[in-house]
């Protein structure tokens, strides 16, 4: 039997912009349910299963785009620019996912730096989801795969996003307003 997958566009989208910040990767259709985004080596990066709504890390892949586990909703234009390179983001929760993946590209071990950095009920990041959060099941609602054995908050405020950026230049020892700013 014949199996069909639906999904809505916006779903669709959102799941390719999270899967793809930097729009780089290429992509490829594996089957009805699946979608494959890779180099322009054919490399997989990450897989996108339609039947699930959700992105998966591609065998032997050493980094994985935030995942889109439920569709969002356009909430801005954000620019992020790190050493003189732009991304345009949609939302808040995606800017800072992909600031925090740029430092961390930059400057490797800033994320286990400010994963020790702690506000009085949160953290940004995380090695374990459940790590993020004081309060019990707020990670299940409000966290996200940054990239393999990296999860972090994603329910900020412009502010707390701008804090928490701030912070990991801190981290990475990124001049901020110099080497990586953003339009908040």
């Amino acid at each position: 039997m014949a199996s069909v997958s639906y999904i809505s566009t916006s779903k669709l989208v959102s799941l390719l912009s999270s899967a793809d910040p930097q729009k780089k990767l290429n992509m490829r259709v594996l089957s009805v349910t699946r979608l494959s985004l890779e180099t322009d080596t054919f490399q997989p990066v990450s897989l996108i299963d339609l039947a699930e709504e959700k992105i998966i890390v591609a065998e032997g892949a050493v980094e994985m785009p935030a995942a889109a586990p439920k569709a969002s909703r356009k909430s801005g234009n954000y620019q992020l620019v790190v050493f003189g390179e732009k991304f345009d983001a949609y939302s808040l929760k995606e800017l800072l996912g992909t600031g925090l993946r740029a430092l961390e590209k930059h400057k490797p071990g800033t994320l286990e730096k400010l994963s020790k950095i702690k506000t009085t009920t949160k953290r940004i990041v995380a090695h374990d989801p459940a790590a993020l959060f004081d309060s019990e099941g707020l990670s299940e609602k409000f966290s996200m795969q940054l990239m393999n054995g990296w999860w972090y908050g994603t329910n900020n405020s412009a502010q707390e996003t701008d804090a928490w950026l701030k912070r990991a230049c801190d981290c990475a020892g990124v001049k901020w307003g110099k080497d990586f700013s953003t339009n908040l």
